[in-house]
């Protein structure tokens, strides 16, 4: 069964459009019901079970005092975007199966003394021990023109704090690279120290 809009034709007989009227208040109750609660519930009638958003090929316009909520293409994927009126710029507002706050991790790791990896890790390749302080975090994608923000924290068996930063080399770049970044660990005087863990995390700000 389909829902027919050309009936009734002026000269029908109601008596012969019947079966067809039945069919398209069917098809409404059933089409309605999709994301609605159908027409013929007992309770809740007309409220929303869910929303789906059909991918939109652009950001649709939007009027004065209306705000606009709607799915579009992000490099494959389908994610919501937002929209305020009179056409603002719109916003993104999912990304890759996640609420999207515009700041993007793009790599984080956890590591021991020797550079091993502890459990799970994101876009690192390997953790190269290149002395007793010093590591090498390699990156499985390149980011271009070392566009991203870190943060490194570190634990040790001693009683002093651990300082853990770029390695103290000739100039940033060529301790904070595309694909990968140079890692130290100081105590508080400035002396090599010997971890026990370390956590590195990168963002990208979107």
């Amino acid at each position: 069964m389909t829902f027919n809009q050309n009936i009734p034709q002026p000269n029908d007989d109601m008596s012969d459009s019947q079966g067809d009227l039945l069919t398209n208040f069917q098809q409404l109750n059933t089409q309605f019901g999709v994301n609605h609660v159908s027409f013929d519930a007992a309770a809740d009638s007309g409220k929303h079970n869910f929303c789906s958003f059909v991918e939109q090929a652009s950001d649709p316009e939007s009027s004065a005092d209306e705000y606009l909520i709607y799915s579009k293409d992000d490099s494959g994927d389908t994610e919501l975007y937002a929209r305020p009126e009179s056409n603002g710029d719109a916003y993104q507002i999912t990304k890759d199966g996640a609420l999207f706050n515009h700041i993007l991790p793009i790599a984080a790791v956890n590591f021991d003394a020797t550079g091993a990896i502890q459990g799970n890790d994101l876009n690192v390749n390997v953790v190269n021990f290149t002395a007793p302080n010093l590591y090498e975090v390699v990156f499985d994608t390149a980011e271009a023109n070392n566009n991203y923000v870190w943060s490194c924290s570190a634990f040790h068996a001693g009683t002093t704090g651990v300082i853990a930063q770029a390695d103290n080399n000739a100039t940033y770049g060529n301790s904070v690279l595309n694909d990968r970044i140079h890692l130290e660990f100081v105590t508080e005087a400035g002396a090599a120290v010997t971890i026990t863990r370390a956590v590195l995390i990168c963002w990208r700000i979107q």
